[in-house]
């Protein structure tokens, strides 16, 4: 069982403070899990350009903000179309980013830089904490913060 996964947020970081603050973690596989992967205040982070600009630095990319996103009406279609829940679907990415870490050292991405202001805090930390997962949260001056566990029960579906 994996011992940690980390959280990021890009908001207007420079591609080069984002990938200090990634290699300064040894993170080598970033799960983007925004809903709209796109990003006008740090274009460097859209979906269709990003795998690229990490290639060179050996980090690998995957996109799971269809499943993992913080809004629930992606979530939504595609439980439609696959006939299954939407607890599924996030059930099952959750099941994904645990396999994933037993062999990578991942971030999840999101574009909010505070993770008290974040689904990756609010809802996908919660999940992982209560697996026994540590999380992790990089903030945008380097430091590092532990996620903390809230009294709430997490649930993507739940998410407006």
């Amino acid at each position: 069982m994996p011992q940690k996964i980390f959280t990021v947020g890009h908001s207007d970081l420079s591609f080069m403070r984002f990938i200090s603050l990634i290699q300064a973690n040894n993170i080598n596989h970033i799960i983007d899990v925004r809903s709209i992967p796109y990003s006008r205040h740090a274009p460097w982070s859209n979906k269709s350009r990003l795998p690229e600009i990490l290639r060179p630095f050996k980090v690998q990319y995957t996109y799971l903000g269809h499943k993992l996103g913080g809004k629930k009406q992606s979530i939504d279609q595609i439980a439609k179309q696959q006939g299954i829940t939407p607890q599924q679907i996030y059930d099952e990415a959750i099941q994904l980013l645990l396999q994933l870490s037993m062999r990578d050292k991942l971030a999840l991405l999101c574009a909010e830089s505070d993770p008290a202001h974040c689904h990756r805090q609010h809802i996908i930390a919660q999940t992982l904490i209560e697996s026994g997962i540590k999380v992790i949260h990089i903030l945008s001056d380097g430091h590092l913060k532990e996620a903390w566990k809230e009294d709430k029960p997490a649930r993507q579906p739940s998410l407006i």
